[in-house]
Parts: C-alpha cells; sequence; structure tokens
C-alpha cells in the first residue's frame, strides 16, 4: 500500500504592484485621474486639492488577499467619503510621514502629526484632510480581521498613534515584505504575510490583553527577525557583529534574537556566516571586482582569518574562492 501523495501547496494570488503618477496627465486631469483610480476605485472616498499649489502625487499600490496598501506622495487634499459612497466596514491604517493630518469620523476629530498613525474605516461618513504636501501609507484590511483582537474596535478608531509605538514602527519596516517576491511565493507565505500586518495593526491600535501575547509571538515577532537580518545585512562588512549591541538595537534581550532564529532552524552565527558568504561569492562573480584581491574581499565581508574564509567557501560552494571567480557565469574583462 502507498503513501497517499502530499497535497500540492496552493496556488498564490498574483501580487498587485501598480504605480500612479499624476505626471502621466496634463495639469488640469490630475485631479480627475486621482479620484476616479484612488479615490473612488480604492478609498470610496471624494478627493478635493487643498492649497493653491498645482495637484500632484506619486504612489505605489500592492494588494494580496485581505490586504491593501497605498504608500507615496501627495499634495495638500481632502479625502472624504459621503454617505453615498459608504459601501462596506473595512479599517484603514493610516500612517502620516509627514506632515499634518486632520482625521474626522464618527463624531470625533482628531489631529495626526508626523510620525503617528490612525485607524479609521470606509463603513462611516468622514475623512482625513492634509492641510499640505505630504508622505502617507495607508493600509486596508477587512474589519473581521482585527476588530475581534481589540477591545471596542470602535473606541479604537480616530485615535492617533504615537509615532514612538513599538509596533507601529516594526510595521512599517515589515511592510517591505510586500516588495520582496521571495517571500510571497506561495499562498501559505502570503497568508502569513497578511496575518503579521494583522497582528502588528492590532498591537498598534490597542490589542486587548488576550490578544497581545499571540501578536507577539507571531506578527511582531517575524518583523522584529526581519528587521534584525536587515540590520545584520547592512552591517555585513564588520569582523564582529556584537549579538548584545545587535539586541539592544532592537529592544530585545540577546536570548531572544537567539531563540527568534532557533524557531527558523538557525542561530545567528549561522545566518552571519551565510550572509558573510552570499556578498562574497557575488564580489567574486562580479567584473566590476576583479581588480580586489581575494584576501581583500574576505576582509570587505567581515572574515578577519583568510585561512577561515577559504575553508568556509569551499565547503558551501564546493570550490575555492579562486575556482568561484574564475568559473562565474559572469561575462568577465580581459
Amino acid at each position: 500500500m502507498t503513501a497517499p501523495d502530499s497535497p500540492a501547496p496552493s496556488a498564490p494570488d498574483p501580487v498587485l504592484n501598480l504605480r500612479f503618477s499624476t505626471d502621466a496627465f496634463v495639469v488640469s486631469e490630475r485631479i480627475e485621474a486621482w479620484r476616479d483610480l484612488f479615490g473612488h476605485t480604492i478609498c470610496q472616498a471624494d478627493i478635493e486639492p487643498v492649497g493653491d499649489v498645482p495637484f500632484h502625487s506619486d504612489v505605489v499600490l500592492r494588494a494580496l488577499p485581505g490586504l491593501g496598501m497605498a504608500s507615496g506622495i501627495c499634495s495638500g487634499a481632502r479625502y472624504w467619503r459621503p454617505a453615498h459612497l459608504v459601501a462596506d466596514d473595512d479599517l484603514i491604517f493610516v500612517v502620516n510621514h509627514i506632515g499634518t493630518d486632520l482625521a474626522n469620523m464618527l463624531g470625533r476629530e482628531t489631529i495626526v502629526q508626523s510620525g503617528e498613525a490612525v485607524l479609521v474605516t470606509t463603513g462611516a461618513i468622514g475623512g482625513v484632510i492634509n492641510k499640505a504636501a505630504t508622505r502617507f501609507t495607508t493600509i486596508r484590511v477587512l474589519r473581521a480581521a482585527i476588530a475581534p483582537a481589540l477591545a471596542d474596535v470602535h473606541e479604537a478608531m480616530v485615535k492617533p498613534v504615537a509615532a514612538g509605538n513599538t509596533a507601529l514602527r516594526y510595521l512599517l519596516d515589515y511592510i517591505s515584505v510586500l516588495e520582496d517576491t521571495d517571500a510571497l511565493v506561495t499562498a501559505e507565505q502570503q497568508r502569513l504575510v497578511v496575518s503579521n500586518v494583522h497582528d502588528l495593526i492590532a498591537l498598534a491600535a490597542g490589542a486587548t490583553n488576550e490578544t497581545i501575547a499571540v501578536a507577539k509571538h507571531r506578527g511582531l515577532a517575524a518583523a522584529r527577525l526581519r528587521a534584525i537580518k536587515a540590520d545584520i545585512r547592512g552591517r555585513i562588512g564588520a569582523s564582529a557583529i556584537d549579538a548584545a549591541a545587535l539586541a539592544a538595537r532592537h529592544d530585545v534581550t540577546p536570548r531572544y534574537v537567539q531563540m527568534l532564529f532557533e524557531r527558523e532552524g538557525t542561530t545567528l552565527s549561522e545566518f552571519m556566516l551565510l550572509q558573510r558568504l552570499a556578498a562574497a561569492h557575488r564580489m567574486l562573480c562580479d567584473p566590476a571586482q576583479d581588480h580586489r584581491r581575494i584576501a581583500d574581499i574576505a576582509l570587505a565581508v567581515g572574515f578577519g582569518d583568510i585561512s577561515y574564509f577559504n575553508r568556509m567557501v569551499r565547503r558551501h560552494f564546493g570550490r575555492t574562492p579562486s575556482d568561484v571567480r574564475n568559473n562565474s557565469d559572469a561575462p568577465r574583462g580581459g
């Protein structure tokens, strides 16, 4: 009797990745084009320019099932949802990176300063006013994905989330995953990313005591690990990356950092070694680096011991550093 075949991974949905710029339109057509694409189609809101400067916007739209995000710049504008555009009850987490926003909804009015965020809904009359040029990120999710994690979703809305909020800070780092095609290859990876974003929004907006632990273990941990990995890659040229200093930069203990990597089946030291080797491989295969000695490349990616570097390259790639350089498929100079 043969074992049944394992179910094939479900096919991922295509990731929407669309850039919109009013530079593609003459000045007189810009606001109407922005209303149609972003206002009515994405936000279900009317848009009116604010101020005397010609209207301008440049935004990237990205979307996965259960998650939509818009990020970019826009001149001053009023985004308002009248009664006839209230069509569902999604939640929108608006992050104001530059400038001052005024959120008005549910009988409440609040100022959202630079670096702060606010939770609003598509299910009520109201909106947000950018009084001048702004840079923003808006994340749209289903109400059912966030509301159960909050004590009272109605009370959580139209209240500023402080710029220093830990979950907000990690959320803004983590959403760069939507640009990483390798992290969104399968439907399960996509679902995990969306779930992590939901966790981070819930933590930022005020999750209940019962859900904080789960969200920290899941979404916040994933965001921290991604930020720690980026930190390591950015310092890969250092001969030593101090684990205690790394942990301190991310407000956790060295043991917690180790635990994050162990959950992935690896260790901090193994990850750093692989990153150094990957950086070395790229340089060895780069014709623009042909003038550099192999020993200099080893030092440049943080290997202080050349003999150790040679052993690790041979063990990992099955070839010496010279063989990696000479057998590279990249066209080499004469």
